[in-house]
């Protein structure tokens, strides 16, 4: 089987999409009776063979120990250029479940329309396929902070904050989150006071990454594989 020869198909047995068909065929150079991998996006994945014109015919869905146990929404606010793309990826590999677009008073960038949204959203599907996930996790529309809810009951709430006072990360008990955990981190130059005091508010537990300043994407990055580490190795 090639490497990195994975779709997200939802049946057993079909045509691929038109964009899968060209990578299969064109990218990868599959070719008739050659195996790939398909992923419904939903934790399942099933061994497929290429049949003439794009078909495909699978078997059984399996579904492999590749996700980890700890569901983390990250509420993270988005950044300019490439960087909410890059933070997008890699929280995508290390296994977040669901990723929320925040507008901030800070952002420097304008409220993104449909077509980056849905850029956003192949980037995580790219990313869940090259990393041999089987879970697609959703990246929903962007959200004013103001109307960022409260932390659900049994969820762990975090917001990333630079004063020494909070809580460290490392402070937090292993027992923590072992229902899910939010995690909401800033724009550049940080969230305002007046947001703070919202979002404390609300229930966010502010939370210390240590005595350096981290670039938007940096901090979310940091606290996100020191989280999920937990329910990978833990």
């Amino acid at each position: 089987m090639v490497p990195h020869a994975r779709v997200i198909e939802v049946s057993l047995a079909g045509t691929l999409s038109a964009d899968n068909r060209h990578r299969l065929e064109r990218v990868l150079r599959l070719r008739e009776g050659d195996e790939f991998v398909i992923t419904d996006g939903c934790g399942h994945e099933a061994t497929a063979v290429l049949g003439l014109k794009g078909n495909y015919q699978a078997g059984e869905w399996q579904m492999p120990d590749r996700e980890p146990l700890l569901a983390v929404s990250l509420f993270a606010a988005v950044s300019k250029g490439e960087r909410f793309e890059w933070l997008i990826e890699k929280a995508v590999e290390m296994g977040v479940a669901r990723i929320v677009p925040l507008m901030a008073e800070r952002c420097i960038v304008k409220e993104p329309g449909s077509p980056k949204v849905e850029r956003w959203r192949k980037i995580a599907a790219t990313a869940m396929l090259q990393c041999g996930g089987c879970l697609l996790p959703e990246v929903a529309d962007p959200v004013k902070l103001e109307l960022l809810p409260a932390p659900a009951e049994g969820i762990t709430s975090i917001l990333l904050h630079e004063e020494a006072l909070s809580v460290s990360l490392y402070q937090l008990p292993d027992k923590v989150g072992r229902t899910g955990i939010w995690l909401v981190s800033g724009p550049e130059g940080g969230f305002s006071d007046r947001e703070v005091k919202l979002l404390l508010d609300k229930g966010w537990q502010p939370v210390w990454l240590g005595r350096r300043l981290f670039k938007t994407d940096t901090a979310p990055t940091i606290a996100l594989a020191n989280l999920l580490a937990r329910s990978w190795f833990g």
